[in-house]
């Protein structure tokens, strides 16, 4: 099959104004595709937002099937909310089924209640009564093609949801090059993505109201929604954090890339990080960052930059270091040393070259 006649469906979950990785590679790939010769659609689960959890996943399954005999391909953005009813859509129409995994959804969710790294809570054996772990593997083991964004899921799949590793192909995030803005170092960091319990902000916040004491015109820029959001706005409240801590809620991309441009580094406290989309983005802008030790970042990552998420007092001495003048121009050394370059078009092309392969038949 010639690649200029591939069709390809996007099933995302979120898409653009929603902030986080999922909806960003969503939005490359329907435009990106095309520059490369495919056709593309999409269906986002998140446009049937305003109705209830089973009726939009009803409007957005039909809306699938009613797209789906156009193209030769589905690929979904997640294993569970876009990706089961994708993969039901894909099978009752005969069409191949890919799926882009951007973190582990059966951990995410348990990380909700539990306060264990995603490898602890793989290695104490959690997953196996869990039934997000079920539904996930079943759907992962259907599919016809499981890209992952880092070697630690294509070994946690391999290992623990005994997924063929042939059917996984490792497409890393990319680091843009981002010629076009013009870069300040505002005193603040900044965090973009889901405010769920795993990204463990509330620690962060009160480290931050240790640093302000010292700090006071040091800022944090919150940049998403999600489940938590209200309860980590009484928490700024109740610590007295006031102008030293913005929520602006759901921002599009472009506003991240400005925040990203003028702040002086980026934050990233999960319990467990894969590979953020604005921490890379920071990346490409010059800007140093903070992430959690357990990271599937594809580079070494300075020690500097390394935080243990649930650590307050470490998490307090990092960002204080950073904010001296000694420590932000080493912390810039650093990431300027960083060796690694991904481009948005490499990763474009190496999801066209897997699903070309993938529809040709070839490994």
């Amino acid at each position: 099959m010639e690649s200029k006649k591939v069709k390809i469906l996007i099933a995302a979950g979120i898409y653009p104004p929603d902030a986080g990785g999922p909806a960003v590679h969503a939005k490359a790939q329907l435009e990106g595709f095309r520059t490369l010769g495919f056709e593309t659609g999409l269906v986002a689960l998140a446009h049937y937002r305003k109705y209830p959890r089973v009726i939009r996943h009803i409007f957005y399954f039909r809306e699938i099937c009613k797209q789906i005999h156009k193209y030769d391909i589905i690929y979904a953005h997640d294993a569970i909310g876009s990706g089961i009813p994708a993969l039901l859509a894909a099978r009752i129409f005969g069409k191949k089924f890919v799926v882009r995994v951007g973190g582990d959804v059966a951990w995410e969710r348990q990380a909700e209640q539990i306060n264990l790294s995603m490898n602890e809570w793989y290695n104490k054996g959690y997953h196996l009564k869990d039934r997000m772990f079920s539904l996930s593997r079943w759907l992962l083991r259907r599919a016809d093609l499981v890209i992952v964004i880092g070697e630690s899921l294509k070994k946690l799949y391999v290992k623990y949801y005994g997924i063929n590793p042939e059917k996984i192909k490792v497409i890393l995030n990319p680091l843009p090059e981002i010629n076009n803005f013009k870069t300040e170092e505002k005193r603040m960091m900044i965090f973009a993505s889901r405010l769920t319990s795993y990204k463990n902000l509330p620690v962060v916040l009160k480290a931050l109201s240790k640093v302000i004491l010292e700090n006071n015109d040091f800022r944090f820029m919150i940049m998403g929604d999600g489940p938590n959001k209200k309860s980590l706005q009484l928490l700024a409240k109740s610590l007295k954090l006031g102008e030293n801590v913005h929520f602006p809620g759901t921002v599009n991309q472009q506003t991240v890339l400005n925040h990203t441009s003028s702040c002086l580094f980026t934050i990233a406290p999960a319990l467990t990080e894969f590979n953020p989309n604005y921490v890379l983005q920071g990346v490409g802008l010059g800007k140093p960052f903070l992430i959690s030790r357990e990271n599937d970042l594809p580079f070494s990552v300075p020690e500097e930059f390394l935080i243990n998420p649930s650590d307050e007092l470490e998490i307090y001495g990092r960002i204080k270091w950073l904010l001296t003048p000694e420590g932000y121009s080493e912390a810039k050394k650093l990431t300027k040393s960083l060796n690694f370059k991904m481009s948005w078009e490499d990763n474009l092309k190496s999801n066209i070259e897997a699903i070309s392969a993938l529809l040709n038949g070839s490994k």
